[in-house]
């Protein structure tokens, strides 16, 4: 028996000291819930668990980004809902004015309407906005810039950024008649424009003959000038689908303005080009007034305005990445989706100077009308299009954050089950050490009676 060292009481130390570690480790993992707690309860472990904490924190921000990408398709496409019915009041309306049975006021309320839906449709591509952002008045497609001046280009956006050329090689015009200017009205007669008749007095002032059809012109989709005694009726459209008709009502008022014929029809032209650089084999090119469309492999589409009456050797269109909306579509760099929405305007629709007031010129709305509407609903079906494919992100995000938060779980939560089952164990083995170190703590008091 010895005096100076208790071994049985260090044993049984160790042992509490142990069991105690054990069971404090224990009673935080029960506390906490999780398996890892600190660094020492699994190095390795902890580490994944870091980064995969961040990984679901930015899925959850990207489920909530492609939310929001829904949310801007969805007001875009309200608003090109009301668009869409706006052009089909007023295509209801060039139906009704190519009716002969409707009277000068009748055309002229018509018209009337006719300007205030345009103004209209306009109001909506400037004011349709999502958190500040307008989204029918072009700033959200692909920006693109010609190397002339007053080229227009818009491109969709799978157009690839770079550098792209065409070579006009036949401008556009307009139908155009020259007529001259005799110093009065030899008899009576009338002038027809587009439908709409200029009656002519006898001995009637070439003034007052040209005030009578310059507000002819205005009325029937013309524009008239003058030029050294030699006056000038256009339309105003450019294309060979843009006609001018002026009738005479005898061959000696058409004589008066320097013509043989009592009818005459003319039309535009279009212009003409070819595809230079940028473009696969595969590419085709369609034009029609002023404007050059190209389509190329997949959805690529690239429309170029061309001033009128202007002639370009080449022309050099910069496609670029600015301009579209891009979605943080997932949790790491470069996951990212493009949302292009072109701009909606009565301009970019073909509906410019739209006039109602001659039979003529509402056969031609009809056909533009029809246009702009097969235009927006394209525009609405892309738009239907991207919100499937951002609703199917948001579906696969949520999806990829259950998986991970299972697999995040496995690594760092404890298994309350065996977590109780420790502690019970730990608990007893410390409740025995403690019991057993007093009982070793009392053995050398056996000694004393030795030297009694």
């Amino acid at each position: 028996m010895r005096v100076n060292c208790n071994i049985s009481a260090i044993i049984a130390n160790n042992q509490l000291s142990k069991s105690e570690d054990a069971l404090s480790s224990a009673i935080e993992r029960l506390s906490s819930g999780l398996r890892i707690n600190k660094a020492e309860d699994d190095a390795s472990g902890m580490a994944i668990s870091k980064k995969m904490h961040a990984q679901i924190k930015a899925i959850e921000r990207s489920a909530n980004n492609t939310q929001d990408g829904v949310s801007v398709v969805q007001t875009a496409e309200g608003a090109l809902s009301e668009l869409e019915n706006i052009l089909q009041r007023m295509r209801e309306l060039s139906v009704k004015a190519a009716s002969e049975t409707n009277s000068g006021e009748e055309k002229d309320a018509i018209q009337v309407e006719i300007n205030q839906l345009t103004k209209e449709v306009d109001r909506i591509s400037t004011s349709t906005e999502y958190n500040t952002m307008t989204l029918l008045d072009g700033t959200l497609q692909r920006r693109a810039y010609a190397d002339k001046d007053n080229v227009g280009a818009t491109i969709s956006d799978t157009v690839t950024a770079g550098e792209y050329s065409i070579e006009v090689t036949k401008e556009a015009t307009r139908p155009s008649v020259d007529l001259d200017l005799p110093a009065n009205a030899p008899s009576a007669g009338y002038i027809s424009i587009n439908g709409v008749k200029v009656d002519i007095e006898a001995g009637e002032s070439i003034s007052s003959i040209e005030s009578k059809i310059q507000e002819a012109c205005e009325r029937s989709n013309a524009t008239m000038s003058k030029d050294n005694g030699t006056m000038t009726i256009s339309g105003k459209m450019y294309g060979k689908n843009e006609q001018l008709k002026i009738t005479f009502s005898s061959a000696e008022i058409a004589g008066m303005f320097g013509q043989t014929d009592t009818n005459i029809m003319v039309n535009g032209t279009d212009c003409e080009a070819a595809l230079k650089k940028g473009f696969s084999s595969t590419a085709t090119l369609t034009t029609e007034g002023a404007n050059i469309t190209v389509k190329d492999i997949g959805s690529f589409e690239m429309d170029i305005e061309i001033p009128g009456d202007t002639k370009y050797a080449e022309c050099v269109i910069k496609a670029t990445d600015i301009g579209i909306m891009r979605i943080q579509a997932g949790a790491n760099e470069g996951q990212q989706l493009s949302i292009g929405i072109p701009e909606v305007s009565m301009h970019t629709l073909g509906l410019d100077n739209l006039n109602l007031r001659t039979e003529n010129c509402a056969k031609d709305a009809m056909t533009r009308l029809d246009g702009a509407i097969s235009k927006v609903s394209s525009i609405r079906s892309k738009l239907g299009a991207y919100q499937n494919r951002l609703e199917t992100a948001t579906g696969n995000l949520n999806e990829y954050n259950e998986n991970i938060t299972a697999a995040l779980s496995r690594i760092e939560d404890c298994d309350m089950a065996a977590e109780m089952t420790e502690f019970t164990a730990q608990n007893v083995k410390t409740q025995a050490a403690t019991s057993i170190l007093a009982q070793a703590n009392q053995r050398p008091e056996t000694i004393l009676q030795l030297l009694q």
